[in-house]
């Protein structure tokens, strides 16, 4: 999330409290997404730690209900669209026994991030605060360590962020294909712009793709996935790794041509991710406790949302997937999964269990116009089978 004053601008001092040692903070992992407990003004909250957004944020409702001061106005650059926005001061802002004076923060609604992770998310710690800190992430233990770069950044492969105002790039091969792409543990999944793919499918076509994927907030062309067969970072090659080629969009980072895409979640929390920002270098070291979700694209063939009928709306079907050929429809209210209501399931919860070995029974009750109806089908693998095989090697 890039940032630029368009107004006044407030100038405000990071001042962390000098911490010697190794300090872990618990984090929350809900659909890949990290959510970090933070302090506002002495207020406990939950923020989505974002490497991919220049300014930290707080969601407007909140900076209000905190009596929080104005601090002029913003403009943040979106990956699909530009926001028109307003900042706020904070009296002070906690990580762990970290303290920062005086932070300005953007005012973004969470609205539609709490609904996609069933989880209440009160704002997003972007890298105006995170390249004040040096820290290492760690998706399977669920943890951040806060700590001196020479305790955390281990033995691992050493990587040089190229920046970019406050965002930071690395350099990795798709293919053949050399890329850079936007560190963003805010994004879920890792995405190629429509540039990028242009250049990868020069030298390569993928078997199959799924089509009709779709992204929660502001409406954005559809988008496919494919299944890479080769992806290098730091020296360990990926292999079959599912990622989302964008379509070209009017707005926003992916409208730009020099633009190469996302690196997210689903491929970082691989690793144990040291980070430094501030002088510009990662270091990635293979997390032994991960162990990839082999049912990942072995499932019906949606996309949902919550509602506020304590229900789910279909927001997508993929191409030739079970749901489509089912005639499952964008709209449809799903009210129950194998007999049982999905009103208590938090979308995680929900998406387990639509995910399941290639050809097991699920069973949906849907509700479409006033009217009740049972849909029956079977799971398929659609993308990326990568049964139980390990999927990284470090090259060496």
């Amino acid at each position: 999330m890039r940032s630029t004053w368009t107004k006044r601008c407030f100038i405000f001092l990071l001042v962390a409290a000098p911490v010697l040692g190794q300090e872990i903070v618990p984090v929350r992992l809900t659909n890949n997404a990290v959510l970090i407990p933070v302090r506002v003004n002495d207020r406990e909250l939950l923020f989505m730690l974002d490497t991919g957004s220049e300014s930290s944020a707080i969601d407007p409702s909140l900076a209000t209900s905190l009596n929080l001061k104005s601090a002029g106005d913003m403009q943040l650059l979106r990956n699909y669209r530009v926001l028109q926005t307003s900042a706020i001061q904070a009296r002070s802002l906690g990580i762990g026994t970290r303290v920062f004076d005086n932070p300005s923060l953007a005012t973004f609604s969470m609205e539609a991030a709490s609904r996609a992770l069933g989880v209440t998310v009160d704002g997003i710690l972007g890298n105006d605060i995170l390249q004040e800190l040096t820290f290492k992430l760690n998706y399977s233990k669920s943890e951040i360590v806060l700590g001196p770069w020479s305790q955390l950044a281990g033995v691992g492969s050493p990587v040089t962020l190229r920046r970019s105002r406050d965002q930071f790039f690395v350099p990795i091969q798709v293919m053949s294909v050399p890329v850079e792409l936007l560190l963003d543990t805010g994004t879920n999944s890792t995405n190629l712009s429509w540039a990028t793919w242009q250049e990868v499918s020069r030298h390569w076509t993928p078997t199959s793709i799924i089509d009709g994927v779709v992204r929660a907030g502001a409406p954005t062309p559809p988008a496919f996935l494919a299944c890479i067969p080769s992806l290098s970072v730091a020296g360990t090659t990926i292999t079959d790794q599912a990622v989302r080629i964008q379509r070209t969009v009017d707005t926003g980072a992916f409208s730009s041509e020099n633009f190469g895409g996302i690196l997210g979640s689903d491929l970082l929390r691989e690793f144990e991710v040291a980070l430094d920002l501030k002088h510009e270098r990662m270091v990635l070291n293979r997390d032994a406790q991960f162990k990839p979700d082999i049912y990942r694209y072995t499932t019906i063939g949606i996309q949902f949302a919550r509602n506020g009928q304590g229900t789910y709306s279909v927001m997508s079907v993929w191409q030739n997937s079970p749901a489509d050929k089912a005639g499952v429809t964008i709209g449809d209210q799903i009210k129950m999964i194998d007999g049982k209501t999905v009103a208590s399931l938090n979308p995680e919860e929900l998406s387990g269990r639509l995910h399941a070995e290639a050809g097991t029974p699920i069973n949906l009750a849907i509700e479409r116009d006033g009217k009740n109806i049972a849909v029956p089908l079977r799971t398929r693998q659609m993308l990326c089978d990568h049964k139980s095989e390990p999927r990284a090697e470090t090259q060496r």
